[in-house]
């Protein structure tokens, strides 16, 4: 059995700090400037009582960690596979909220590695979940990628 079990765990080299900069530039690279992430005023009112990250970039900062310095990419190739597309994303919930300051970490699990039609191509699927500095679970979700046999 190679590396790519299920059940393997994917390490998370990094954990990132996340503060009111950083939540300034993805909300507006990302356009999710609804006033619960841009307008301190109307956020004192919600049950944050703060700012807070909006889900799809709590995922897309999640992810990245996950993906950071090629950790997937390392994992496939030790049994010889590349990536070749990322497919999709499945279940995904917004389990806690991020807020200005919290530091968040990914702890993700290969769920699946599975031959397609296509003998040259597979589907890899991994569950990850974010957490931030006190243990929270913030996001889980399911990750397909179509990966090939290297060489």
């Amino acid at each position: 059995m190679g590396t790519v079990a299920a059940g393997t765990k994917i390490p998370c080299r990094v954990s990132r700090t996340l503060d009111k900069g950083d939540f300034s530039i993805l909300h507006q690279l990302t356009w999710f400037n609804m006033a619960v992430h841009s307008n301190a005023e109307y956020a004192k009112n919600t049950w944050f009582k703060e700012r807070s990250l909006a889900g799809p970039i709590i995922f897309t900062v999640v992810d990245g960690l996950i993906h950071h310095a090629d950790t997937i990419t390392e994992l496939l190739a030790k049994d010889g596979y590349e990536i070749y597309a990322y497919i999709g994303v499945d279940n995904m919930k917004i389990t806690s909220p991020v807020l200005f300051g919290d530091t968040l970490r990914a702890d993700a699990e290969v769920v699946d590695l599975r031959p397609t039609k296509n003998p040259e191509r597979f589907l890899f699927i991994y569950k990850n979940r974010g957490f931030n500095q006190r243990d929270q679970q913030v996001i889980e979700y399911q990750t397909t990628m179509m990966v090939a046999k290297m060489g």
